[in-house]
């Protein structure tokens, strides 16, 4: 199923990408403040993060078909 891109400014873009990797930086601030076992999963939703605000980033950057 494909979902219709919003129409959002490159500017828009960015700032969800540095929002999500806002987000990674916390939950792994948070990480050392609990368990070992919801640290991996503080770090699973992490990687998550920083994963989207890269292929967003990088779809961003790619040239328009």
């Amino acid at each position: 199923m494909t979902h219709p891109q919003p129409d959002l400014t490159p500017d828009d873009w960015s700032r969800i990408c540095d929002a999500l990797r806002y987000q990674g930086r916390d939950l792994h601030h948070r990480s050392f403040a609990v368990t070992a076992e919801r640290r991996q999963l503080l770090w699973a939703e992490m990687d998550r993060c920083l994963e989207l605000a890269d292929r967003l980033s990088s779809a961003q950057l790619a040239p328009a078909d």
